[in-house]
């Protein structure tokens, strides 16, 4: 992966996420367990570091809820409950996760013309994971990663471990030495 400049992360972000329920946003590395970073955004405690584009529905939208519980639609998250629900992926699992997730059950042959317009989303998914340099690990809630950092994700509706109180909920999580990226999709239906 290559360093990526601001305005060419924020179009593919909006590119891949604008019309989508989705939390896109990113904290600095604070902790040595990067978990409590992730609590640190899905808290909404945490700014980008670089002062790039976050995508927060419920932040914008509902301001009600996460004022209720900062965290919402998150369940109450804590670290132990991250350990048990996310499981490491590779990278380009992380790049075709991150373009499921414009698909309400994030399956990639759902998504329209998705075999047109592949490499276009996949450069997108790319640039957004250029952001955390060369080194960075990836962990999602893709039930299947369990057992496989390399999940078939071109199945019918992979599964996930709910992170949320919606019906499904699908993320990614990225973590760098320096910054965490949270990419979450929400599905309410």
């Amino acid at each position: 992966m290559t360093s990526v400049h601001q305005s060419s992360w924020e179009a593919a972000a909006l590119r891949l996420f604008d019309d989508e329920y989705v939390l896109v946003a990113t904290g600095r590395r604070r902790h040595q367990d990067w978990r409590s970073d992730v609590l640190a955004v899905m808290n909404r405690e945490a700014e980008d570091p670089r002062g790039w584009l976050v995508l927060d529905w419920d932040k914008e939208e509902r301001s009600e809820a996460t004022e209720r519980r900062p965290s919402f639609p998150f369940l109450e998250p804590s670290t132990g409950l991250l350990a048990e629900r996310l499981y490491k992926v590779a990278p380009e699992t992380a790049a075709y996760l991150l373009i499921g997730m414009t698909d309400d059950w994030c399956e990639l042959f759902s998504i329209p013309d998705f075999e047109e317009n592949k490499e276009r989303l996949l450069a997108d998914a790319r640039t957004l994971l250029a952001r955390f340099g060369q080194h960075f690990d990836c962990y999602t809630n893709v039930t299947d990663a369990e057992t496989t950092e390399t999940p078939d994700l071109f199945r019918k509706s992979p599964g996930w471990f709910s992170l949320t109180e919606y019906t499904a909920d699908y993320g990614l999580v990225v973590v760098s030495d320096e910054e965490i990226g949270v990419f979450w999709s929400f599905n309410p239906i």
